[in-house]
């Protein structure tokens, strides 16, 4: 990628963050969710939760999904926060902020398909970092959550160019990261890092969003970088992609992921990776109602 090609990016990205339909909750958000969980004020959660009406409905609504294993519902924010606790929130909050963010009518890419990718992405992270002994089980929702902001940001700032990555994705039946280098000379990760920075988010969120298909040159946390790598093979795989088929051979256990986890985590071998998928596949409605929790009526 050239220098000018470098610093397009940044111009057209740099535009995003004032388009008006940014919340004004979420830079104060990914503010709080950079801070270690023992400097988290709970009330100042349930401030930005509060924060604006539509936003506020949809966390609730979205706390209730069976995703989140609630016993009951809750019947307050303050309620909602206490019982899925702060790292939960912030992510139904992110998920929902992020929702509202991006003009979706003109995208070129289906943004219902987008949202189920994202959110299956985000389930898988978390499960997997469960099953494979991860303290940061919430981390890597998030992580698994924002992978692919790049893509929401080549659906803004490079319509015109993305539309074709799209159509060139869906004839060839190829992964939209090698369409994209194809047709545009950079990827979703590129434009992903450039929001990333602007955005302020923490350096192993970062790390996600930029080596997420190229985990080989990621730096410390690899675990999560591979995790989130791992887990969105299997979405798209599990017909959580974007939308299109992609021909394309997958070998989870030789990818250079796997092995990455199974040096930092021993239970890798013990995982079930037929049953995993399984059970990813009856979550598909699941996911597909949160999205349109996301989405309204605009989802499809």
């Amino acid at each position: 990628m050239t220098a000018s090609v470098a610093e397009n990016i940044r111009e057209r990205v740099a535009r995003i963050e004032t388009t008006p339909a940014i919340p004004a909750v979420l830079v104060p958000l990914l503010k709080v969710l950079n801070r270690p969980a023992e400097d988290v004020d709970i009330n100042e959660v349930v401030r930005l939760v509060s924060y604006d009406n539509s936003i506020a409905a949809q966390c609730m609504r979205m706390a209730s999904s069976p995703l989140f294993g609630l016993a009951q519902q809750p019947k307050s924010i303050s309620s909602a926060v206490v019982s899925l606790g702060l790292h939960r929130v912030e992510s139904i909050l992110l998920t929902c902020c992020m929702g509202h963010a991006f003009p979706m009518k003109s995208w070129p890419l289906e943004p219902a398909a987008f949202w189920r990718h994202s959110l299956g992405c985000a389930m898988v992270c978390r499960r997997f970092s469960e099953q494979i002994g991860s303290p940061e089980t919430e981390k890597a929702y998030t992580a698994g959550l924002l992978h692919d902001i790049g893509i929401m940001a080549n659906c803004v700032a490079f319509p015109g160019e993305f539309a074709l990555v799209v159509q060139r994705a869906r004839e060839a039946q190829q992964p939209l990261f090698d369409a994209e280098l194809s047709v545009m000379g950079f990827t979703h990760c590129e434009t992903g890092q450039v929001l990333a920075e602007q955005w302020g988010l923490a350096p192993e969120i970062f790390q996600v969003i930029a080596f997420h298909h190229d985990v080989d040159h990621a730096s410390a946390p690899r675990g999560l970088v591979a995790i989130v790598h791992l887990s969105d093979l299997l979405c798209r795989m599990r017909d959580l992609g974007y939308g299109y088929y992609e021909c394309s051979k997958v070998d989870m256990i030789a990818d250079p992921a796997w092995a990455i986890l199974k040096q930092e985590y021993p239970e890798l071998e013990r995982i079930d990776l037929a049953r995993f998928t399984f059970e990813l596949d009856e979550a598909v409605a699941e996911i597909s109602e949160m999205v349109r929790m996301v989405l309204g009526s605009s989802a499809s």
